[in-house]
């Protein structure tokens, strides 16, 4: 059972001792695994809880003052996360007082009363106002100890969540896969129904807002055209309810 909590301003407490990692996390795919597995197999070894740190909403829609488009809503994120065995989600509310606030101030007010161990990013972390703070700062001021993972490549090149939303808009749902480790997939909303011979024809929606889009096309498990599905026989299907169509499985 995953512990969720939320943090809303420095007002906090978080009384299990815990090895902790840190990020966005929009996708989990196989770099922010990699964070992941070393988490919990370091939570282990020292008998400790392991515990993921993630943004609510997106810091780069604070940065922005745009909705960005994801590759999974806030609340399909947190399921995956909690798939992936960890014991504390630790979700801290990212707002225009936070992105102002420089690293050093960030690692006192945040990380460093988080009752950590040690904490895992990314080799290319960065956090505190302009993302000015990195890993040699989490090192110098952190009170924890600071790990840091290298890059997962695909073919020469880093895995990361800007990439497999490039991929996403060209149709490459095959690489996607490799890239997140896992099967990609979308919530939809049924609009309409009709019967097709041997088939239905499904009209749908995306159960969510800011997700991103993917390329119109055929795959595997359906077709997609402006928004009408064709089922196969991989598909369950409910009239009126949210339903999720697997790619590649």
């Amino acid at each position: 059972m995953v512990k969720k909590i939320l943090i809303k301003d420095n007002d906090f407490k978080i009384t299990d001792r815990n090895v902790a990692c840190i990020g966005y996390f929009d996708s989990l795919h196989l770099g922010h695994q990699d964070l992941l597995n070393k988490t919990i197999s370091e939570a282990r070894r020292l008998g400790l809880k392991s515990a993921l740190i993630c943004f609510k909403p997106d810091p780069a829609d604070i940065i922005s003052k745009t909705k960005t488009r994801h590759i999974f809503s806030d609340s399909e994120r947190e399921k995956i996360i909690k798939n992936f065995g960890i014991d504390l989600l630790i979700i801290i509310g990212f707002n225009e007082e936070l992105m102002k606030m420089d690293g050093n101030e960030f690692i006192k007010t945040y990380l460093n009363r988080m009752n950590m161990e040690e904490l895992i990013s990314g080799f290319d972390f960065s956090f505190g106002y302009m993302g000015k703070g990195n890993n040699e700062l989490l090192k110098k001021v952190g009170n924890f100890e600071s790990i840091v993972i290298p890059e997962h490549k695909h073919y020469g090149k880093k895995i990361s969540s800007s990439r497999i939303k490039s991929e996403l808009t060209k149709g490459n749902l095959k690489l996607v896969d490799k890239m997140l480790g896992y099967s990609y997939y979308q919530n939809l909303k049924v609009v309409n129904v009709s019967q097709k011979g041997s088939k239905w024809l499904i009209e749908a929606i995306k159960a969510e807002k800011n997700i991103i889009d993917i390329k119109d096309g055929d795959y595997e498990s359906f077709s997609l055209r402006n928004g009408i599905f064709s089922f196969e026989n991989k598909i369950r299907y409910k009239k009126g309810e949210i339903i999720k169509f697997y790619v590649n499985q």
